[in-house]
């Protein structure tokens, strides 16, 4: 049988839960180079992202260029930013280190303190078709923030990179 001091004690946990929502990180490139035939006309291109994503599969923060600079470099250690918004109490920073083609090798997820609250390694995926090629590459991090429900974006977005 439960004793008052039981039921309050309970009572007072279940009160002060907060869930946290569990996010995926995703940083992305890709590319794609044709070679035409006599009439020439090669066609390339190339694309990057970098989005958070929640369990329901919604963007809370999707950007391909976030601050305008692309969100994986293969230079020095890499790119490192901080974002911050309504998701979580203290900045998050995202780091991803890309290979000399741009695609992500190694990313990671740091609280406000640096420390790591996620890493991942890089996928790429090549395909040849005839005479073209293409890649897409991916590095995924899954972390909690620190509220139960992150705003999804509408075009203003809950959340905002502050440096980096």
């Amino acid at each position: 049988m439960f004793s008052l001091r039981t039921a309050l004690l309970c009572l007072m946990a279940a009160s002060g839960t907060v869930y946290a929502e569990h996010l995926k990180v995703v940083w992305s490139s890709g590319s794609f180079s044709t070679i035409s035939g006599p009439a020439g006309g090669n066609t390339n291109g190339h694309y990057s992202g970098f989005a958070i994503i929640n369990d329901a599969g919604e963007a809370i923060y999707d950007q391909g260029f976030p601050d305008d600079h692309s969100p994986c470099y293969n230079t020095d250690d890499g790119r490192e930013f901080t974002i911050e918004g309504d998701c979580w109490s203290t900045p998050r920073k995202f780091k991803c280190m890309a290979d000399f083609g741009g695609h992500p090798e190694t990313c990671e997820v740091k609280d406000g303190n640096g420390n790591s609250l996620g890493t991942g390694n890089g996928q790429t995926d090549t395909t040849f078709i005839g005479i073209s090629i293409g890649q897409d590459s991916s590095c995924v991090v899954e972390f909690d923030s620190d509220s139960d429900g992150c705003p999804v974006d509408d075009g203003n977005g809950p959340l905002h990179v502050t440096s980096g």
